[in-house]
């Protein structure tokens, strides 16, 4: 008898409201004052279809031109692949769509997302706006940085985060041929 061990990925999906589904952990948004869910902000800009978003939630985030203090959001998750998705927007007034967000996977910067407005009033639904394969597998923590100190002012609609986690290895018995 052969034994095969058989391991299979799974894309696992963080509500920018609701968390992991899998575990239930949130993604803490710092300065938590700053933050809103988008949904039930009237004093918001920025107004995506509710319709259009991930589990009909979204957050809504601004750091302001030449802020020293700028907008994080984080998470930890196990897996070997993670994937940060947006709303996007490119207008240039109400609300701004200066998009300037740089992504930290342990640490270490992982990459970013440069767009200035064009003056498109549109919204761009399920935006990867951050996409990291061939994490070692394991425990990760990312970190989602809403502009630059001394900046210009960064919009970010934050609506879910994959990762790919690595499920259990099982063993597979084959009685041979």
């Amino acid at each position: 008898m052969r034994s095969l061990v058989s391991a299979s990925l799974v894309n696992v999906t963080i509500d920018d409201t609701f968390g992991d589904a899998s575990n239930g952990a949130q993604i803490i948004y710092e300065p938590d004052s700053v933050w809103n869910i988008g949904n039930n902000c009237a004093a918001c800009t920025a107004h995506p279809d509710p319709g259009l978003v991930y589990d009909g939630t979204w957050h809504d985030g601004t750091t302001q031109l030449g802020s020293e203090d700028l907008l994080t959001a984080a998470v930890g998750f196990s897996g070997v692949a993670v994937y940060v998705f947006c709303v996007v927007t490119r207008s240039e007034v109400s609300p701004d769509g200066n998009s300037d967000m740089s992504f930290f996977i342990d640490g270490e910067q992982a990459g970013q997302y440069v767009v200035p407005p064009d003056g498109d009033t549109s919204y761009a639904y399920n935006v990867p706006v951050f996409v990291k394969d061939g994490l070692a597998a394991g425990s990760h923590q990312l970190l989602i940085v809403n502009g630059r100190t001394g900046g210009n002012k960064s919009l970010v609609l934050l609506d879910y985060i994959i990762y790919r986690s690595v499920m259990s290895p099982r063993v597979i018995k084959r009685e041979p041929n």
